[in-house]
């Protein structure tokens, strides 16, 4: 469907849906809306553009901590006698230890690694993420929190509807959408790649219309 071709068949509605009372132009306003919010979800889910082509790859792969088994040390707090401590399913940072203090705290704790006064056990053995047990693995699709119903909104009207974001969160999509240069924090600045999150496709279009003509029940030729 050409622009030409588009023009044409909205200014051939306009007057039909005039004919709607203004309530009912705002439930198929919403109907629309619904159904758009939903295929932008799925198109943002498949990592698509409008033209269909693969959302641009992350630059790199984020590093993730596995945790281990099980860690048994003496260790000595300031102003207290050393005592012996375990943590299971702990991961390491280069000054401390992190993990589930089941025995004394039943609680997440921190050990500072220069308090430790000797090591007893130490179970290297990779484990799932603390919580994590029988969950799938992370989902590492861009957009996630985008593609949520919080986030993308539906405005529907008896004039119109429309689908996107609102205040901070539009500037971020803008920012992907448009493939400009975001602020990663106070001393770096990214070019983002150009990442369609919002966008009728031909489908939709299709879609759309189906919906008006169902609405004022046109008959087929």
């Amino acid at each position: 469907m050409t622009r030409d071709d588009l023009d044409q068949l909205e200014g051939w509605l306009a007057p039909l849906l005039e004919r709607l009372s203004a309530k009912e132009r705002k439930a198929l306003s919403r109907e629309m809306g619904l159904a758009l919010r939903k295929s932008q979800r799925d198109r943002i889910r498949a990592q698509r553009n409008v033209d269909g082509t693969p959302y641009a790859p992350r630059k790199g792969k984020k590093h993730e901590r596995r945790a281990r088994r099980r860690l048994r040390f003496i260790y000595e707090k300031p102003g207290h006698e050393p005592e012996e401590r375990e943590i299971v399913n702990w991961i390491a940072t280069p000054e401390t230890y992190f993990g589930f203090d089941e025995q004394k705290a039943g609680d997440l704790r921190t050990f500072k690694k220069v308090r430790i006064v000797r090591y007893l056990e130490r179970d290297l053995t990779p484990v799932a993420r603390p919580g994590a047990r029988g969950k799938r693995s992370p989902d590492n699709r861009m957009f996630q929190k985008l593609m949520t119903a919080k986030y993308m909104k539906v405005d529907a009207s008896a004039s119109g509807v429309g689908v996107g974001y609102e205040g901070r969160i539009a500037h971020i999509a803008r920012i992907h959408q448009e493939g400009q240069t975001g602020q990663v924090n106070a001393h770096i600045r990214h070019d983002y790649p150009e990442r369609e999150l919002l966008g009728a496709t031909p489908d939709d279009m299709d879609m759309l219309f189906e919906m008006i003509f169902r609405h004022l029940d046109v008959p087929e030729g």
